[in-house]
């Protein structure tokens, strides 16, 4: 255990379970996910160990194996390194056996680095006061500042002046957002989904949500967007059945989805399907398949999704989720109202934190089916009113062809006729309205939804 020559008379230092915690690590690469989300490799007191530490971590993240092999090449030149014994030492690391816990270490060194942030700052702070021409209003916002933790630095709070100075700056920066490119008029409609914002996408079962998420997703991967697709109602396998149809679908043909889902596709079809996977192989989409899921633990898998995009190239720009009412609120034992509320507050926490829009599917109440015409309200979002007042816009779905073929008539009637000329008019056709926009208009626009293929267009 050659971690003496790091070990200091700083109280803060904390070398002894840094050294442990990189020996667990290259034993158990699967925790470093578990320690990624508490510390990062300035946290270490010992600067060597940090480097060690975002190298083991740079190599899981690429799917890689960290271990003291695969980390020599990014020591070799290490000079302090080498005067430890090289491989050697990180060998000795690798036996050597502790009784704590990775996430027990990961959060002891996280602890202990915001002390040590503090400690300095207030060290500066302290010195200031030796100098009187430092106004006492400074000295007091740098001790403001020492105690201010990690947590806490993630609270943006400018002057009004200083929010203005951001406002210009932001002219001359690309304007971020994602679009999806393959569903022109959605795009058109809503404009891109924005880093921060909550979309809502909402629907009686039958509309479509899915095809149009899976739609969606699959063209904003297509333009460079890192997308997470979070499904709490269906399997991995259904969905990449449903997006293996949608990749194949061209002008009005391809591989029919029902050919797909019961495992007959013709010896063409299946070229088609292998064919659409290595595509699908090179774009930026992951999926999490989840029977059930709180909204903790979704805040984790974006952050640990968001790394490994990253360590690849892309940056994770949309989180879809399907659907909002399957999500579980940290607190257990609420009502279904409460439950919702929290889940809706928790989403846009999560898109603000973490920097992505958020784009959850959402089922709408019974109420929309006793009007007439059919059209959804912001009234009939199911469980809670929150859901409306969290969501930056609020997009509703509706197939007035799915409930013109529930009430179609027998051949040979009177009111046949009128059906079959209503049934053309709205034929393969869905309605985007945006009925709330937060930072734009509210309107409605059509697509096209080809149900034979799960394709939106």
């Amino acid at each position: 255990m050659n971690y003496s020559a790091h070990i200091t008379a700083d109280p803060l230092a904390t070398t002894e379970t840094e050294y442990d915690l990189l020996g667990i690590l290259m034993r158990q690469n699967e925790l470093v996910e578990t320690v990624a989300d508490l510390i990062e490799p300035q946290d270490f007191s010992e600067p060597l160990f940090g480097r060690i530490y975002g190298y083991i971590a740079a190599e899981v993240m690429q799917g890689k194996a960290a271990n003291p092999v695969t980390l020599r090449g990014y020591l070799d030149g290490d000079s302090e390194f080498q005067s430890l014994g090289g491989v050697q030492y990180l060998g000795e690391m690798t036996g050597n056996i502790s009784l704590m816990s990775a996430y027990d270490a990961a959060k002891h060194l996280a602890d202990v680095s915001r002390r040590r942030h503090m400690r300095n700052e207030l060290r500066v702070a302290s010195d200031a006061c030796a100098d009187v021409a430092i106004p006492i209003s400074e000295i007091i916002g740098q001790a403001d500042n020492a105690i201010s933790t990690k947590a806490a630095d993630s609270i943006h709070q400018p002057t009004g002046a200083e929010c203005f100075e951001e406002l210009v700056q932001s002219f001359d920066e690309p304007q971020l957002g994602v679009i999806c490119q393959q569903i022109p008029s959605l795009d058109e409609l809503h404009g891109p989904m924005k880093p921060k914002q909550l979309i809502i996408m909402a629907g009686r079962p039958g509309m479509g949500k899915t095809a149009v998420a899976l739609s969606y997703a699959i063209g904003a991967a297509e333009g460079g967007h890192g997308v997470l697709f979070v499904s709490l109602e269906m399997s991995s396998r259904e969905l990449a059945a449903r997006m293996a149809a949608d990749m194949c679908f061209q002008n009005g043909d391809g591989v029919p989805y029902a050919a797909i889902r019961d495992g007959k596709p013709n010896d063409f079809q299946r070229r088609k399907v292998v064919e659409a996977g290595t595509y699908m192989a090179k774009l930026p989409l992951n999926v999490v398949d989840a029977g059930h899921l709180t909204v903790g633990r979704l805040n984790m898998l974006v952050r640990r999704h968001a790394r490994r995009m990253a360590a690849q190239g892309f940056s994770l720009d949309l989180v879809v989720v399907d659907y909002l009412q399957l999500l579980s609120p940290n607190t257990k034992g609420r009502s279904a109202y409460e439950a919702v509320s929290e889940v809706s507050r928790e989403l846009k926490a999560i898109a603000k934190d973490n920097d992505v829009a958020i784009l959850a599917l959402a089922q709408l109440s019974r109420s929309v089916e006793k009007r007439d015409d059919k059209r959804p309200q912001l009234s009939d979002l199911r469980d809670s009113g929150q859901i409306e007042q969290d969501a930056d816009s609020v997009i509703f779905l509706l197939r007035q062809e799915y409930y013109l073929r529930q009430e179609e008539p027998e051949p040979g009637t009177a009111e046949r006729v009128g059906w079959e000329t209503a049934m053309q008019t709205v034929q393969g056709q869905i309605e985007f309205i945006t009925a709330k926009r937060r930072d734009g208009v509210t309107g409605n626009a059509f697509g096209q939804f080809h149900g034979a293929y799960q394709a939106v267009r």
